[in-house]
C-alpha cells in the first residue's frame, strides 16, 4: 500500500509541475464541528517589521518597512448535503510605512488600504454530521 502510495505522488509530481502546486493555507476551525446556523465574528491584528530585500537591481538601499494589518472575520456554520459546513469571510486592512535611501538620499512613503479578501467554504466529508445545538448536547 505504502509503495503505491508513493508511485502514485511521484507521478503526480511528473504530472504537475511544482510551479501549479499551491500551498495550503492554516485555517483553524476549517473541519471544526459546530452547531448549525452558529455564526462568530473574529478581530485579528498582526504586525510586521524589517528589512526589504530588493536585489542589485534597484538603487535602493536600507529599505524597511513596518506594517499593521488588522483583519475582521465573519464564520457561519451550515448543512451541506447533510455535512458540516462553514463558510468564513475575511477582510483585511493593512497600513505601513516604508523606507529607504534612493541614490543615497533618504526617503520614506506611508501607504494605506484594504488588502486582497479571503473567502473560504470548507466542508467534513468524513466525521459527524450536521447538527443543531439540541443534538450537539445530547
Amino acid at each position: 500500500m505504502r509503495t503505491n502510495l508513493k508511485l502514485v505522488f511521484a507521478a503526480g509530481l511528473v504530472v504537475f509541475p511544482l510551479q501549479m502546486l499551491c500551498a495550503q493555507d492554516l485555517a483553524p476551525r476549517a473541519y471544526f464541528i459546530t452547531p448549525l446556523r452558529s455564526n462568530a465574528i473574529t478581530l485579528t491584528y498582526s504586525i510586521n517589521s524589517g528589512d526589504i530585500l530588493v536585489g542589485g537591481s534597484l538603487p535602493i538601499t536600507d529599505f524597511r518597512s513596518t506594517l499593521n494589518i488588522p483583519t475582521f472575520s465573519y464564520y457561519h456554520s451550515l448543512s451541506f448535503f447533510g455535512r458540516s459546513a462553514n463558510i468564513v469571510a475575511s477582510l483585511p486592512f493593512g497600513a505601513g510605512n516604508f523606507e529607504g535611501k534612493v541614490s543615497n538620499i533618504g526617503q520614506s512613503v506611508y501607504r494605506s488600504g484594504l488588502l486582497d479578501s479571503i473567502f473560504r467554504f470548507s466542508v467534513n466529508l468524513k466525521g459527524g454530521p450536521a447538527m443543531p445545538v439540541s443534538e450537539i448536547r445530547n
